[in-house]
């Protein structure tokens, strides 16, 4: 047993103060004020630092020089998990983007791999695409972007105990296509979409969970077409990925949609590349060499190709710049994204993840009290650093 005693513990919800962490085969057993026991093998004082869920990330492509799409194996994820999880990432959803159907089977192998291997970090995949809008595809390589086969969809959708999620056009696809990968419990996010208010409207009353990336590569709001920007802000109950960096969606225009929205309904993500922890100048996407410049991924036009930050570095710009609380904030990196992905302890999924409170998975970030920075972080309860 572990014992983190000491702690200021932000559970998912709000703060606990002075509260021992007892951890035990990679599960929080309880928070107490009590005397520890002699059971404790390892004790840490941390001092009322604060302690907060692991970060999960719902759309990432690489890091430590991988990129999922390139090499959609085992060898490439655990790059990319050590990559993250030193800042604080300690679960996420691999995401292959719009590519030649050859990857998916690899893909869906590689995942069904960890899976049945207890790959630590891995929560099921994201496809984001191919069946996309080809008016918005951004960096998505238009001649990879089709409509759905029945021979697609079903291997997209084989995997089991784990999460997938579907980014889509719905615009694109046959409503019964739609309520096809609802009933098999897909989550479905709308993006790189053009649909019109109406349009996107229907989709969330199909069932369509949420928005990739909210903002980017998707019809906007107007004064008359209210757009997939619209839709969102208006429907309660749906979800978003939002990139904070600053560059894919100005700040301000995150700060008017939390004026709007329930903020617990945001989740941060990264959206990060091969290059992130790494020294790397330049990467490709299919045939296109992508650059890294000013802290951001280009191609030769300028098109940004992903993000170059973390979910933790997108929490510390929320911050930063005043757009939400501390206590708002939070819930963005981790336990919005565990309720999205019902890991959350509400619904029947044996993996619980997104809140420090017995019986959840101790994946745990130490912040430092003063500066947030990161001083240690736990992944099912061994200390990575």
């Amino acid at each position: 047993m572990l014992c983190l005693k000491n702690a200021r513990i932000f559970d998912g919800i709000s703060f606990i103060k002075k509260k021992n962490i007892i951890i035990s085969d990679g599960t929080i057993k309880d928070l107490s004020n009590r005397k520890i026991n002699k059971n404790i093998k390892k004790e840490i004082d941390l001092k009322e630092n604060i302690v907060v869920p692991g970060f999960i990330d719902i759309q990432l492509n690489g890091g430590g020089g991988a990129f999922f799409n390139e090499t959609p194996t085992q060898e490439a994820l655990l790059k990319i998990s050590q990559a993250h999880i030193l800042h604080g990432t300690t679960s996420f959803l691999p995401t292959l983007i719009t590519d030649d159907f050859s990857k998916i089977p690899l893909a869906v192998q590689t995942i069904n791999k960890c899976i049945s291997e207890d790959t630590l970090g891995i929560l099921g995949i994201h496809f984001e695409g191919p069946f996309i809008s080809k008016e918005k595809n951004g960096i998505h390589a238009k001649q990879f972007i089709r409509t759905p086969s029945l021979e697609e969809l079903s291997l997209m959708t084989s995997l089991k105990n784990c999460k997938t999620l579907i980014t889509i056009a719905p615009e694109i696809m046959e409503k019964d296509q739609i309520k096809s990968l609802l009933k098999k419990n897909i989550i479905l996010f709308a993006g790189h979409t053009n649909a019109n208010f109406k349009q996107m409207t229907e989709a969330f009353t199909m069932g369509i969970k949420g928005v990739t990336h909210l903002f980017n590569a998707c019809s906007q709001f107007g004064s008359r077409e209210p757009g997939v920007v619209g839709a969102f802000l208006l429907n309660e109950d749906a979800w978003c990925g939002i990139i904070a960096d600053g560059l894919h969606v100005s700040f301000d225009s995150l700060r008017l949609a939390f004026k709007i929205k329930n903020r617990n309904k945001f989740i941060l993500v990264s959206d990060t590349m091969a290059p992130f922890g790494t020294n790397m100048q330049s990467f490709y996407i299919n045939d296109k060499e992508i650059f890294v410049r000013d802290g951001k991924y280009v191609n030769s036009d300028g098109t940004l190709a992903g993000a170059a930050l973390s979910v933790y570095e997108a929490f510390k710009n929320l911050i930063k710049n005043k757009l939400v609380s501390l206590e708002e904030a939070l819930p963005m990196t981790s336990t919005n994204a565990a309720e999205c992905l019902e890991i959350d302890g509400s619904q029947k999924s044996k993996t619980k993840k997104g809140r420090i409170i017995p019986g959840f998975a101790a994946d745990l970030v130490v912040l430092d009290k003063n500066n947030l920075k990161i001083k240690s972080v736990i992944q099912s309860g061994k200390i990575i650093f």
